[in-house]
């Protein structure tokens, strides 16, 4: 019971799980209340793409935008996707932030075969599907 406590003062950090997410109330209100474009994503093929999400639930662009990843992801399956919380300041234990350059969050890194193939970073260029899709089908970004 302290554990789950200290977790709320503190909010998430290192690596957790999609329940992990959906459990920010703040996240989950906003996966409620926002309604996805599926049409953008149809014909997508994830399968062959890993996602790292480095995200705050203290920051307002992560609450804005992992939510709709959410929803994204549950019409696009990925090879696998990674959740990294990290603290003010970007503080984290997990090595992420340094190994990937993590300079602003939320930031989505989009990989294949272990090579970047593409990053949203803090707020999409055109949406998150649009951006996504963009990723998947090797469209540069703008």
């Amino acid at each position: 019971m302290k554990t789950l406590f200290l977790m709320a003062l503190l909010g998430l950090t290192g690596f957790v799980s999609r329940p992990d997410v959906m459990a920010v109330p703040e996240f989950r209100e906003q996966y409620d209340a926002i309604e996805l474009d599926a049409g953008v994503l149809e014909g997508l093929d994830g399968s062959s793409t890993a996602v790292l999400v480095v995200f705050g639930d203290w920051c307002g662009d992560s609450v804005d935008h992992v939510p709709m990843f959410l929803k994204i992801e549950e019409h696009v399956p990925f090879a696998d996707v990674q959740w990294v919380a990290v603290g003010r300041k970007l503080a984290d234990d997990t090595g992420i932030v340094e190994a990937y350059g993590i300079e602003r969050v939320p930031t989505f890194v989009f990989l294949q075969n272990g090579t970047e193939i593409g990053r949203i970073i803090e707020t999409p260029n055109k949406s998150m599907a649009q951006d996504v899709a963009d990723i998947l089908n090797g469209e540069p970004a703008p």
